[in-house]
Formats: structure tokens, C-alpha cells, sequence
């Protein structure tokens, strides 16, 4: 049996799916190598905020101040530059003398001049939560 013309010259009506499916999955597999990279680079600016300055009063928050010379504070009192040795021993006095005649929660205040490196914080941090003392780090307010 013979086909006529117009059955041989007709398109054909099937759509090919292979070729879609393969750069499917080709795309898949880029999307899964540079996910975990696409996290590691993202860059952040941290913002200035508008804030109230309601909350606990005063003499319930222990205020801990680090200057640009990297000099710790607590409250009023000079603890050290670093805390290291003495000046590990002296700060851990003085949040324990603070801490005694306060009932809980007990909270601090943080606050650094912008030039202090990270690392000057992260042993304050540290200290305060071996304590127990919950804490929340100052910043300037947006104008």
C-alpha cells in the first residue's frame, strides 16, 4: 500500500521532549553547584535604625561601654583593655556583684564605638552569656 503525497509531506504533529528534558536537567545541576557558593558571598550594609528607648529602667540594665581605645567599662568602672588575666577576673567580679541584688532577668547593655574591632567584643558577649545576663547591643539612631 502507497501513501499519497500529502500524507509523506505532512509535519509531523509529535513534539520531541528529549532535548527540552536534557536542558532541564543540565540547568538542575548548575543551580545545585552554585547554590552553596551563591551564600557565601553575599555582602551586607548594615542600616541605621530608628528606635524607642522604652524598656527596663536604668539602674535594672548594666551598662558595658568599650571606647575607641578598646578600654571595657562596666557601668562606670574601668575592667581592662582586653579581658585576659586580671582584667578577665576583675570583669567577672563585677558582673557577680552586679547580678546579686538584681532579681531576673537580667539584662546588659552593649554599646562599642565603631573603630573597636569585632574581636574586642566577642569575649564580653561571651562572659555575659556564661552568666546568664541576656543582652542587646546599642546603636546610634537614624536622624
Amino acid at each position: 500500500m502507497k501513501f499519497s503525497d500529502w500524507q509523506q509531506n505532512e509535519p509531523l504533529s509529535e513534539i520531541n521532549v528529549t532535548p527540552f528534558v536534557d536542558v532541564l536537567l543540565v540547568l538542575l545541576i548548575v543551580f545545585m553547584i552554585t547554590a552553596p557558593v551563591m551564600n557565601q558571598v553575599i555582602q551586607l550594609e548594615l542600616p541605621q535604625d530608628e528606635y524607642s528607648q522604652e524598656g527596663d529602667s536604668q539602674d535594672k540594665t548594666l551598662r558595658i561601654s568599650i571606647n575607641k581605645e578598646g578600654l571595657i567599662y562596666v557601668n562606670e568602672i574601668e575592667i581592662g583593655t582586653r579581658l585576659e588575666n586580671v582584667a578577665l577576673v576583675q570583669f567577672i567580679q563585677e558582673l557577680k556583684k552586679w547580678k546579686k541584688d538584681k532579681p531576673k532577668p537580667w539584662f546588659a547593655d552593649v554599646e562599642a564605638d565603631r573603630s573597636v574591632q569585632y574581636g574586642a567584643i566577642i569575649p564580653v558577649i561571651a562572659r555575659l552569656k556564661e552568666e546568664g545576663i541576656d543582652l542587646s547591643l546599642v546603636i546610634e539612631p537614624a536622624l
